[in-house]
C-alpha cells in the first residue's frame, strides 16, 4: 500500500486502534474501519478485511507473549494477559479486574501500558512495509518529520521514568523486529539509579526509532542495548556490531535518526552516533531526575516490585536490597530520602539494622518505616521509626511517605 495524503501519524494510528479494539468482533463495524485500510489487503472485499483486520491485531498481541522462563508475575506477562483476557477471552474490565487480583488504578494502568505496546509494535510492522519515499518526496517527508517533532513536543509531559523499566517495555516490541532480521539483541545490566525527567513517549519513540535503524544498518548483527547513569545525566547506549546492510541509508541520510535526534533536543537531551563498517553506535541522553529515594530492605523481591510499581509516576525511585549485607552495601554509595524496612529476615532481624541505622552518623537521620506482618507499631515508635502493616496499599504507602519529615527533593546525594 503506498504512502497516501489520508496515512494517520502515530497519534491517529492509536486512536483507530484503541476504536478497533472496542468492535473487534461487530463485522459491519470492522469491515469499514479506517485501520482495515492499512492493515488489511489492498484489495481485500468486505468480508476479507473484517477476518485480516481481526487477525492482524490478534496476531499483534500474540507477538507480545513473553518468553518462556519469564517470572509470572512480571510487568510484561501482566500486560499480555490483560489483552488475552479482554481481546480474546472477551473479559469486561472489571471481569479482567477480578481475574487478575488487580485494583482499579493499578488495571486501568497496565491496560494503557498494554495498549501502548500493541500499538507501536503494529504501527512498526505497518511503517515497515511502507516503500521508501522518492528522492522528489524527500524534501516533503522531513517537513512532514519536523512538523510531527514540535507537535509531539507540545503535547509533552514531563514525569521521572525508569530507564530499566522503560527497556524492559520496549522488549516485546523489538524482538520479533530483531527476528525477522536475523538479529540478536543483548541487555546489559542496569544502573538502579537511571531516573529520567522527560516525557516518557518521546523517549520510547526516540529509542524504537534508534534501535530500529540499528537492526537495518546492521542485519543479522547483534545489538546491545544497555542504561547508563553519570553525574546530573542518564542514558541509553544501543550498539550494532557486524557489516553494514547493503543498500541502507548513512546515518546522515536517515530521516529516522533525524526525528528521534529533535525529540531527544525537544526533551533537553542529546543523541550522537558514530560508525565504521563494522560498527555503528548511538548514545541518547536525558537529564536525570531530581527526585526522592526509598530504600526498600526485605528479603522478598517481589515486594520491593511491588513498591516499585506503587511509587511509580509519584517522584520516588525504589532501590532494594533483599538482607542486612546488600543494605549496607547500598548505604555505603546512596544515603537515601526513607528507608522501608522489614522485620522477619534472616541472620539479622529488622530490630538490629534498625538500631545499627539509628547509631551510625550517616543514617541517623534517615526516616525509617518499619513494613511488617508483625503489629508492634509501639515498638517501632519507641525507636524512632514509624509503622506500616502488611499487606501494603498503595494508598497506605503513599499516605506514610507523605507524613515523614523530609527535606525538598534533590539530586540523590553520595
Amino acid at each position: 500500500m503506498s504512502p497516501s495524503a489520508e496515512d494517520p501519524d502515530y497519534a491517529t494510528f492509536e486512536q483507530w486502534l484503541h476504536d478497533a479494539l472496542g468492535q473487534l468482533y461487530d463485522p459491519p463495524a470492522i469491515q469499514n474501519h479506517p485501520l482495515a485500510r492499512l492493515l488489511a489487503e489492498p484489495n481485500a472485499n468486505a468480508m476479507q478485511r473484517d477476518q485480516q483486520l481481526r487477525r492482524s491485531i490478534l496476531q499483534g498481541i500474540e507477538r507480545l507473549r513473553p518468553e518462556p522462563g519469564l517470572a509470572a508475575q512480571s510487568p510484561r506477562w501482566r500486560s499480555h494477559q490483560i489483552l488475552e483476557l479482554r481481546y480474546i477471552a472477551g473479559l469486561s474490565p472489571a471481569e479482567a479486574m477480578q481475574e487478575l487480583a488487580l485494583s482499579r488504578s493499578t488495571y486501568f494502568r497496565e491496560q494503557a501500558r498494554a495498549l501502548e505496546q500493541l500499538a507501536v509494535l503494529l504501527w512498526q510492522e505497518w511503517q515497515q512495509r511502507q516503500p521508501q519515499p522518492a528522492p522528489a518526496a524527500q524534501e516533503s517527508r522531513e517537513a512532514l518529520a519536523r512538523a510531527e517533532v514540535e507537535r509531539l513536543s507540545a503535547h509533552a509531559t514531563w514525569e521521572d521514568t525508569d530507564l530499566a523499566q522503560l527497556i524492559e517495555s520496549l522488549r516485546p516490541i523489538v524482538a520479533p523486529l530483531a527476528q525477522a532480521k536475523g538479529a540478536t539483541l543483548a541487555y546489559g545490566p542496569a544502573p538502579q539509579a537511571a531516573l529520567a525527567h522527560a516525557d516518557r513517549v518521546l523517549m520510547r519513540q526516540a529509542i524504537l526509532g534508534t534501535i530500529t535503524y540499528a537492526l537495518d544498518v546492521r542485519q543479522g548483527g547483534q545489538v546491545s542495548i544497555a542504561s547508563f547513569a553519570g553525574p546530573g545525566q542518564v542514558g541509553i547506549r544501543i550498539a550494532a556490531a557486524g557489516s553494514r546492510a547493503e543498500g541502507r541509508p548513512q546515518p546522515h541520510q536517515s530521516l529516522g535518526l533525524d526525528v528521534c535526534k529533535g525529540l531527544m533536543a525537544a526533551m533537553g537531551g542529546s543523541m550522537e552516533w558514530q560508525g565504521d563498517e563494522q560498527r555503528w553506535s548511538a548514545q541518547l541522553t536525558w537529564p536525570e531526575a531530581a527526585t526522592r529515594s526509598l530504600l526498600v530492605i526485605d528479603d522478598n523481591e517481589e515486594f520491593i516490585d511491588l513498591f516499585r510499581r506503587y511509587l511509580s509516576g509519584h517522584g520516588w525511585r525504589v532501590i532494594g536490597a533483599t538482607d542486612a549485607e546488600a543494605a549496607r552495601q547500598q548505604l555505603a554509595e546512596h544515603v537515601p530520602s526513607a528507608i522501608a524496612l522489614d522485620i522477619m529476615m534472616p541472620r539479622e532481624d529488622g530490630w538490629e539494622l534498625l538500631m545499627a541505622l539509628r547509631a551510625s552518623p550517616r543514617t541517623q537521620a534517615v526516616p525509617v518505616i518499619i513494613c511488617s506482618v508483625l503489629n508492634e507499631p509501639q515498638l517501632a515508635g519507641a525507636l524512632g521509626a514509624a509503622y506500616l502493616p502488611k499487606p501494603i496499599s498503595q494508598m497506605a504507602l503513599l499516605r506514610a511517605l507523605a507524613q515523614l519529615a523530609l527535606p525538598a527533593p534533590s539530586q540523590a546525594r553520595s
